[in-house]
C-alpha cells in the first residue's frame, strides 16, 4: 500500500514502477492490433493467390477444351487420309493389272487361246471332242470340296456345276 500523505495515481492506483504484471498485459494487448493487420495482410495474399490460381486454372482448362475437338478432327481426318491414300493404291494396282489385260487381249493370239480354252471353239477342219463324265482323280492335288466352285473351265461346265451346288444346298 502506498504512504498515505502520497497521492496515489489516477483512479486509486500506485504507479506503474509497483505492478510489472499489468504493464506486460497492457503491452501485449497494444500489440495485438499491430499483429492483427499482418495477419489478416497475410490471409488477403494467401486468398488472392488462390483466386489468381483459379483464374489461372480456368484459363487454362478453357485452352485445353478450345484445342480438344479441332485436335480430335485433325486426328479423324489424318485416319481418312491414310485410309483413302491405302485405297488409291490398292486402285492403282489394279488398273496396271486390267491395263495389262487389255494389252493381252490386243493380241489376236491370246483371243484365239481364250476361246478355244473358254468356248471351245475350234478352227475350221480341226474336231473337237468333249468328254462327259467325272475327270479323273488325280493323287497329287486334293480335290476341292463341293461347297467351292471352280473359276476355270468353260461357262456351261460352271453353269452346270452352280445348279449341282444349288440343288444340294437346298436339301
Amino acid at each position: 500500500m502506498p504512504p498515505r500523505g502520497r497521492p496515489a495515481g489516477a483512479a486509486g492506483r500506485s504507479p506503474r514502477r509497483d505492478r510489472p504484471t499489468a504493464s506486460r498485459q497492457r503491452r501485449a494487448r497494444a500489440s495485438l492490433p499491430s499483429r492483427t493487420p499482418a495477419a489478416v495482410a497475410g490471409r488477403r495474399r494467401r486468398t488472392a493467390l488462390t483466386a489468381r490460381a483459379a483464374v489461372l486454372a480456368v484459363a487454362l482448362a478453357s485452352v485445353a477444351l478450345a484445342l480438344a475437338l479441332p485436335f480430335k478432327v485433325w486426328l479423324s481426318q489424318r485416319g481418312e487420309i491414310t485410309a483413302l491414300e491405302a485405297k488409291t493404291r490398292q486402285q492403282q494396282a489394279h488398273v496396271q493389272e486390267l491395263t495389262h489385260q487389255q494389252e493381252l487381249w490386243r493380241d489376236p493370239a491370246y483371243v484365239q487361246q481364250q476361246a478355244r480354252v473358254r468356248l471351245h471353239y475350234v478352227m475350221p477342219g480341226e474336231k473337237a471332242y468333249v468328254v462327259l463324265g467325272a475327270p479323273p482323280a488325280r493323287a497329287s492335288t486334293p480335290r476341292p470340296s463341293s461347297a467351292v466352285t471352280s473359276t476355270h473351265g468353260p461357262w456351261y461346265g460352271r453353269l452346270w456345276q452352280s445348279v449341282q451346288l444349288a440343288g444340294a444346298s437346298a436339301k
